[in-house]
């Protein structure tokens, strides 16, 4: 049995025993120069770089494992800010007081003016002023629009770490064993992430060499007691509100906001804000210095079970709108903006943007599943001097449902950018994949590189057409709110069937069980739902036979002509799951057609005999069919 190194004074000697190997390894390579056999040992500069980029993450590791604990004072520190005044205890009520006074006087006043006056009284003061306000009341200073982002930066790292020891001391009175012990540690491991230093890569301006530096993470907004609960039973804190900046916030010529989708939370921010430090660097990993990316979620994002609601985008979009204009006076004249919008962050845009957040460059939709009903067009944004942007890639469930309305990759006027190598929903910031190549090149401004697509539902998954169409068919027999009821059942049937792992045929079953549930049987007859989920199937055994023959080397001809004695064998077979069970016994000729046709396209026979066989057991499939609708 494997070591497991879970000892942060482990880790720190094995870094520290790779640094020793690394620093003899110059010396090794100049003596195999000396004796001419330098080609021989060409391994020794790629296993520098592997010693030096380990031990960092070793290191990095360690500082994550032990227990954060650290004053106010060194939060201070950590941003250059001076700790003499606010070492006085009382010293920073002045300051809150005055605070206080501003922002009553602008409770009513639009973001920008309330930002713009809360700017003004902060950098008014002296910086151990500043700090001292800091430490007197972090919660709010470390949330407030206008506060210059350094002083924000330190107040949410000194809430980050009484948050930390309060769950410590939560978690430490739970059964180890309880079900609420998980999900508290591995929240309580993301807050010591959050104070656990990253480290940064950038060029030596000298001579392009990569620099690596380990700076403090920079949170903008934290709020642990925000948003709902997901789970009591595993955790009495709330899901949390959070957002996180990469880079200089106002020095950069380049600002991109990303919004996430659904079940993002704080203890799994730490996946979502990757995609930041991923946005902001080259394909060689060096960071950009111009550009900061903001990783927001200021919102209460849906679980999978409400994510066909709206309502929480609606609140949603007006907390980001809120959100884009107060930091607008933070950042420098003439900045770009971009959003970077994913999944039901798509929809929260949206409703920002309609509520009158237009102070934006350009908008990047990926992997939407609509933006709401009333948006057919980025016209409809009357936004003119905006630029949109929409991704889907291949087998992206989300997008093939358009549970909140058409998806904007669909849009003739917006600029549909590839996602070559992605897959499904969660790829589009995924290094190597040509997804985040465009996202990059957005981010720059480098249009004339972009790398664009149109591909059709059916070019990317076979199903994908009918999956929408299943979803079109409740939404065309359901009000929003009936639709919005069966979310939490229509979605994992939805994603069933792209993962491969349900058939339409299998979808029919538990779609029937969801609307008897609801009560929505009058709506949606059983007839009407067996009729259309066969329809679905047999169109997609058409498709994937298509397709097999045309990659087997089959003429058009012969794959048209295939495709249609699948779709009747299919019918059939359809016909019998989807049917009363008193009826299933008669469909035994059915399923017998289906299999016998199914042995014959896997003979891989292309034949006059054998298609004539094919054409049979159709022909077959369809009396059988014909039988089955006519039981008496």
């Amino acid at each position: 049995m494997g070591m497991v190194l879970a000892d942060p004074v482990m880790l720190e000697k094995l870094a520290a025993s790779m640094d020793r190997t690394a620093k003899e390894i110059p010396a090794l390579r100049r003596k195999a120069s000396e004796l001419d056999v330098l080609s021989e040992v060409g391994h020794l500069s790629p296993l520098l770089s592997y010693l030096n980029e380990t031990a960092r993450e070793l290191r990095k590791k360690a500082g994550i494992l032990r227990t954060p604990s650290e004053s106010p004072f060194g939060a201070l520190a950590q941003y250059g800010l001076p700790a003499g005044l606010a070492r006085k205890p009382g010293a920073g009520k002045e300051f809150e007081a005055g605070l206080k006074k501003v922002l009553a006087k602008y409770e009513t006043a639009v973001p920008e003016a309330r930002a713009r006056a809360v700017k003004d009284y902060v950098e008014g003061l002296t910086p151990e002023q500043q700090a001292a306000l800091v430490v007197a009341d972090p919660a709010t200073v470390g949330n407030l629009d206008g506060v210059p982002p350094p002083l924000r930066f330190a107040a949410n790292r000194i809430s980050i770490q009484r948050q930390y020891e309060k769950e410590k001391r939560h978690l430490e009175g739970l059964a180890a064993d309880g079900p609420a012990s998980h999900r508290s540690l591995v929240r309580l491991k993301a807050l010591a992430q959050f104070l656990a230093p990253r480290t940064q890569k950038t060029r030596n301006p000298k001579d392009g060499s990569p620099v690596y530096s380990d700076v403090p993470r920079q949170f903008l907004v934290f709020q642990p007691d925000a948003g709902s609960v997901a789970d009591p039973e595993q955790s009495p804190f709330a899901d949390g509100k959070i957002a996180e900046v990469v880079g200089n916030l106002e020095t950069a010529k380049d600002v991109a906001f990303r919004i996430p989708g659904i079940t993002n939370r704080l203890d799994n921010f730490q996946g979502f804000t990757q995609g930041a430090f991923d946005l902001m660097a080259d394909p060689k990993g060096f960071e950009r210095t111009d550009g900061a990316v903001v990783s927001w979620l200021g919102y209460d994002t849906p679980e999978l079970g409400d994510s066909i609601d709206p309502a929480k985008a609606e609140a949603g979009g007006r907390d980001l709108g809120v959100f884009r204009r107060g930091i607008d006076v933070n950042l420098r004249p003439g900045v770009t903006t971009g959003i970077f919008a994913h999944s039901y962050g798509t929809l929260v845009t949206s409703k920002a943007l309609q509520y009158g957040m237009d102070d934006v460059n350009k908008v990047v939709f990926m992997g939407s599943p609509g933006l709401g009903p009333n948006i057919r067009s980025m016209a409809d944004f009357d936004m003119p001097n905006t630029q949109f942007f929409a991704m889907r890639a291949p087998e992206d469930v989300v997008s093939y449902t358009q549970g909140h309305g058409g998806d904007p990759a669909d849009f003739p006027d917006a600029i549909r950018l590839g996602t070559k190598g992605a897959v499904g929903h969660s790829e589009y910031y995924k290094l190597g994949k040509g997804g985040l190549g465009n996202l990059r090149r957005v981010f720059a401004g480098e249009n004339d590189q972009l790398e664009t697509t149109d591909t059709t539902l059916d070019e990317e998954m076979i199903g994908a057409t009918e999956v929408r169409s299943l979803v079109g068919f409740l939404q065309e027999r359901l009000t929003p709110d009936e639709v919005a009821r069966l979310g939490g059942d229509i979605d994992p049937i939805a994603q069933g069937i792209v993962s491969g792992r349900m058939g339409f045929t299998d979808a029919a079953g538990p779609l029937y069980v969801s609307l008897k549930d609801h009560d929505l049987l009058d709506k949606v007859p059983p007839s009407e739902l067996f009729s259309e989920v066969t329809s679905l199937a047999s169109d997609v055994a058409a498709k994937e036979t298509n397709k097999r023959m045309l990659a087997g080397g089959s003429s058009e001809e012969k794959a048209i002509l295939y495709a249609g004695a699948a779709k009747a064998a299919s019918w059939g077979l359809a016909e019998v799951v989807t049917q009363p069970l008193e009826v299933a016994a008669k469909g035994t000729r059915a399923v017998n057609n289906w299999t016998q046709f199914a042995e014959v396209l896997a003979e891989g026979d292309l034949n006059t005999e054998t298609w004539k066989k094919s054409l049979d057991k159709g022909s077959d499939a369809v009396t059988a069919t014909i039988d089955l609708l006519n039981p008496f």
